[in-house]
């Protein structure tokens, strides 16, 4: 369950954020990601709109908004308190995205089914059109 939550979390961050999920270089799936600020930076466009966006559904949503950010704040402090920990739950979450991409990669088709799928669970489950 808490891994669920936990990629959840970082699905949400991604696109709440726009920061693309990239394999590091060391798994050799490309170069290593952006610091937030960099991808902004070349990409400003995109950032201001991942901002709007985020402001609009926190006013929509003030108490969703707190609790994901109280979620992020333990998380936070979670890590800091068990850095080694932290990594290895990182670095089986880079495996897993890196093994789905792999995936993704080895039919298209099907992956963009399963994302159309994945949208709609969660329009259902929110209530509204994404």
């Amino acid at each position: 369950m808490r891994m669920q939550q936990l990629l959840f979390s970082v699905i949400a961050s991604v696109g709440v954020l726009g920061t693309p999920l990239v394999a590091s270089a060391d798994e050799g799936g490309g170069p290593p990601p952006l610091p937030r600020k960099e991808v902004c930076k070349e990409n400003p466009g995109k950032c201001d709109e991942a901002r709007a966006r985020r402001r609009e559904f926190c006013q929509a949503n003030p108490e969703k908004c707190k609790q994901m950010e109280e979620k992020r704040a333990q998380r936070r402090e979670f890590c800091k308190a068990n850095p080694a920990k932290c990594k290895a739950q990182r670095e089986q979450m880079r495996a897993k995205r890196a093994e789905m991409r792999a995936r993704c990669e080895a039919d298209p088709a099907r992956c963009e089914d399963k994302k159309d799928e994945a949208r709609e669970r969660v329009k259902d489950r929110k209530g509204g059109p994404r």
